[in-house]
């Protein structure tokens, strides 16, 4: 049997939008969610809450269409759960060699984090590279 996958845990859920004001007063003020950057404006505004030690990602996405740089369908409300993983390139070989449905092998994305995505039934997962950070020595 090929080696288990090396994943740490659940490091952000993301939910596209197309109501960020109403998804943000939401997760903010009724949810009671610690409210954290927000970047973009109108219909593409998008920002982070943390809620209960998790990170939530919204994302104001206009349109429901394919996401060209992770290869799947924005579903409006339909969130992906991204988890972490200290080698994304041993993860997609290790996933791979099990019989995983590879939507989109690892790659930088646009905001400089090393992602793939990956089709768990009729779920979207991706799997987000983080690195331990290294103590410097003085």
């Amino acid at each position: 049997m090929p080696n288990k996958p090396e994943i740490k845990g659940l490091e952000h859920l993301y939910i596209p939008t197309g109501k960020f004001e109403d998804a943000w007063r939401f997760w903010t003020d009724i949810a009671g969610g610690k409210p954290g950057e927000t970047w973009g404006e109108g219909e593409a505004r998008s920002g982070m809450i943390q809620l209960g030690g998790q990170s939530i990602v919204l994302g104001g996405d206009a349109e429901r269409d394919e996401d060209p740089e992770l290869g799947y369908p924005v579903r409006h409300g339909a969130a992906t759960l991204y988890f972490s993983t200290p080698n994304l390139d041993k993860l997609y070989r290790d996933l791979a060699n099990r019989g995983a449905s590879i939507l989109r092998g690892p790659l930088k994305t646009h905001w400089g984090a090393k992602v793939m995505t990956v089709k768990a039934g009729d779920a979207v997962i991706a799997f987000i590279e983080t690195k331990k950070k290294t103590k410097k020595r003085k």
